[in-house]
């Protein structure tokens, strides 16, 4: 019987970190010509679908602070991507569109993560990435319960 010891101790965090790595590697590569990193992606996509939304909005769907958001949305206006409006609603806020260049682009993008979702998949049955999607769903509502967790005042102590 082998010892406990022996046996080689898996950890999911390291191999997430290194998927993570790995995307965000390859799809620097893959965007360099848009001028768009890896970061952006996800923020970029969000206002695509989401116009019209406030940078705290932002932050918030995407759980992102206020200087990451700010940095975000900076390189993206800077590059054409994005552009800020005064609210028609509420003239102190400022809302977030996208340009008709982010929606030139978006259908490449979207091949790019396509092929790499695919590459990663390479092997695996359909019933096998259905798993895996599933898993790791459940192992981002697990990730996002124990954030909130953490995040709420300890009630007992009152």
């Amino acid at each position: 019987m082998e010892n406990k010891n022996n046996i080689k101790q898996e950890s999911s965090g390291k191999l997430i970190s290194e998927l993570s790595r790995s995307a965000h590697i390859y799809f620097q590569h893959e965007f360099k010509e848009y001028h768009i990193g890896h970061a952006q992606l996800r923020t970029l996509f969000f206002i695509a679908h989401n116009e019209g939304k406030t940078q705290k909005e932002i932050g918030e769907y995407l759980n992102l602070d206020k200087s990451s958001v700010t940095s975000q949305l900076q390189i993206l206006e800077k590059n054409g991507y994005i552009r800020r409006e005064k609210s028609k609603v509420d003239a102190r806020k400022q809302v977030i569109n996208s340009t008709k260049k982010t929606h030139q682009i978006l259908p490449s993008i979207k091949q790019v993560l396509n092929g790499w979702t695919e590459s990663i998949l390479e092997g695996f049955t359909e019933e096998e990435r259905s798993e895996i999607f599933a898993f790791l769903k459940k192992m981002r509502s697990n990730a996002r319960n124990k954030l909130i967790s953490i995040q709420e005042p300890d009630k007992g102590n009152c």
